[in-house]
C-alpha cells in the first residue's frame, strides 16, 4: 500500500536556457505541462544568478517527466500529481532509489465553462456525469440551464491526454471507479488548449490548473455530494476547502544531489516563490517549505 513519510530539509530556489559557456553542472527537468511555465521562467533566472549551473525545462506531462527520470535521462521531474505504484516500483527497480515528492506549490484544477453559460457550479458527482461514458448529463438543459449559442444544448467536454497529471487527478478524484470517459471527450495536448477550445465554443466545458484560467473562460465552483460550493480562490486552496486542490512536485531519485538541493532550496525562498505566485499559482505555506515526500509501496 502506498504511504507516505514526511521529512525536513530546508529548501529554496531559480531556473532555466541559454546555457553558460563555462558550466559545471547540469540539471534537467521534465514533466508537468502545468509547470512548465513556471519553471521555465525558475531556471533563466536561477542561471543568471548562478552561471556555474546550466538549466534544461521540458514539458510533456507528469508521466512522461516521471518515467524519464526513472530511465536516467533528467535530474527532476515536474508533476502535479502523486506518483502510481507502479512507477515506485519502477523506480526502485532501474535505479535502486526511492523517488522523493518536494512540494513547491499549490494548484487548483478549476472547471471551466464559457461566458455565456450562466451555471454557477456544479457537485462532483454532477461532474462524473458529464465527462463518464455512462453518464446521465448529456445537455446543459439536463442542469437546469440554457446557454446562449450552443445548439441543442449538447455539452462539448474537453479534457487532457492520460500523460496528464491533470487528467490523473480528474479521474481519480472526479470520476466513478471503474468507468471510462465519454467517447466524445475531446482530449487537448495542453492546459492552453483547452482555456483557448473553451473560449471558443459556448457548448463546452473542461478542467485547467490555476494558473492557466483567464479572462476568456467563466469559473465555476465546486462542491462535494453535502458542502456547500467552493470557489478555486487561493485562500480556499490552502486551507484545502476547495475539493480538487493538489500540491504541485519537484521528484528526486532519493536524495538529491547537492546542486540540486540548492536549486530546490532556491525555488522555495523568497524569490522562487514569488515568481510562481506571479504565474496564477499559490506559493507553498511557510511552515511546509522543506517538506520531503519519500515515496514508499
Amino acid at each position: 500500500m502506498l504511504g507516505l513519510w514526511v521529512m525536513w530539509c530546508g529548501l529554496p530556489l531559480e531556473a532555466a536556457p541559454a546555457r553558460p559557456e563555462f558550466t559545471e553542472t547540469i540539471i534537467r527537468s521534465k514533466g508537468s505541462d502545468t509547470l512548465l511555465p513556471i519553471i521555465s521562467r525558475w531556471a533563466t533566472r536561477y542561471q543568471s544568478e548562478t552561471p556555474a549551473v546550466a538549466l534544461e525545462a521540458s514539458g510533456g506531462g507528469s508521466g512522461n517527466g516521471i518515467a524519464a527520470l526513472i530511465n536516467g535521462h533528467v535530474e527532476l521531474a515536474a508533476t502535479s500529481r502523486p506518483l502510481r505504484q507502479h512507477e515506485i516500483k519502477q523506480a526502485v527497480k532501474r535505479a535502486g532509489q526511492h523517488p522523493m515528492l518536494h512540494p513547491v506549490g499549490m494548484d487548483a484544477l478549476s472547471i471551466v465553462v464559457h461566458p455565456n453559460n450562466p451555471l454557477h457550479g456544479l457537485s462532483l458527482k454532477q461532474l462524473a456525469n458529464i465527462y463518464m461514458r455512462d453518464g446521465k448529463i448529456e445537455r446543459w438543459s439536463d442542469l437546469g440551464v440554457q446557454v446562449a449559442g450552443c445548439d441543442e444544448q449538447e455539452i462539448l467536454r474537453i479534457g487532457r491526454k492520460n500523460n496528464s497529471g491533470s487528467y490523473f487527478q480528474f479521474r481519480e478524484e472526479v470520476m466513478e471507479r471503474g468507468q471510462h470517459f465519454h467517447a466524445q471527450l475531446e482530449r487537448a495536448t495542453s492546459s492552453e488548449a483547452v482555456v483557448q477550445r473553451v473560449a471558443n465554443a459556448p457548448c463546452a466545458i473542461g478542467y485547467v490548473g490555476m494558473g492557466f484560467v483567464t479572462s476568456a473562460v467563466k469559473t465555476l465552483c465546486v462542491s462535494k455530494e453535502k458542502g456547500a460550493c467552493i470557489p478555486p480562490t487561493a485562500a480556499h486552496t490552502l486551507e484545502k476547502r476547495y475539493p480538487l486542490a493538489r500540491y504541485l512536485y519537484l521528484v528526486t531519485l532519493g536524495e538529491p544531489s547537492e546542486a540540486v538541493k540548492k536549486y530546490l532550496n532556491w525555488i522555495l525562498g523568497p524569490v522562487g516563490q514569488e515568481m510562481l505566485q506571479k504565474t496564477g499559482f499559490i506559493p507553498m505555506p511557510k511552515g511546509n517549505r522543506g517538506a520531503v515526500l519519500k515515496e514508499q509501496f
